[in-house]
């Protein structure tokens, strides 16, 4: 079939608009049920109605206590070496927590006492000090935190214990910065009980990690010159 260039091939709907113009659509009637509304359904025949259709459905089987799978991923074969090792990294670090570090986050706290070991802070925050004690700040307003974290380290140090773990909490609901754990920050590193404080140093990711502090403690205070920074 030949056609000219400026007459498209097929055109099904050319004498469409002539048809509107025209209004030469014979449409049917609506039936009379279609043009009153449906009428309104009680809340029992909502039920009746919903269980009738939803009967012959069967519920699907599911776990609320989700986890992932514990099968290594499948790593794709046009991987390199480092992406490998990249997906592997992310998948111990959603399952463990493994590979978080609080130390490389804005969040990280640390101190220590003049001519205090740097290496104590980084033994510290690693974990490598065993914890004797622990405190839990969580839902006490800032004065009774105090007063309690006062009385813990008394307590502590009483009983001969020396390493700590004060839990406080992120701030992440606070509208501005997290209050709470700065004020715990400001009472070991300013207040009365900084003259017992050897280092702190934010936890890590198992014992509550940015939302808690490991403190080392010592028995007798020091003067002004040796108390922590």
């Amino acid at each position: 079939m030949k056609t000219s260039r400026n007459k498209p091939f097929n055109r099904p709907f050319r004498h469409l608009k002539a048809l509107v113009d025209e209004k030469q659509f014979n449409l049917a009637p609506l039936p009379e049920s279609l043009r009153r509304p449906p009428p309104r359904l009680t809340q029992r025949q909502e039920d009746d109605l919903f269980a009738r259709e939803m009967g012959d459905v069967t519920p699907l089987e599911h776990n609320l206590h989700w986890q992932l799978p514990r099968r290594p991923l499948t790593i794709l074969s046009t991987m390199n070496r480092e992406e490998e090792e990249s997906v592997v990294a992310l998948q111990r670090l959603i399952e463990t927590g493994n590979g978080f570090h609080v130390s490389q986050t804005d969040e990280y706290m640390e101190a220590r006492a003049p001519g205090t070991d740097p290496r104590v802070t980084r033994r510290l925050h690693q974990g490598r000090y065993t914890i004797q004690d622990h405190i839990d700040l969580h839902g006490l307003f800032v004065q009774e935190a105090e007063q309690v974290l006062y009385r813990f380290v008394k307590q502590s140090l009483a009983r001969g214990r020396h390493a700590v773990l004060i839990i406080h909490g992120r701030g992440l609901r606070s509208p501005h910065k997290p209050v709470l754990k700065g004020k715990v920050f400001d009472w070991l590193t300013r207040g009365p009980l900084r003259a017992h404080v050897i280092a702190l140093a934010s936890a890590k990711a198992c014992d509550g990690g940015a939302g808690a502090t490991y403190a080392l403690l010592r028995r007798r205070p020091v003067g002004k010159k040796r108390r922590i920074r």
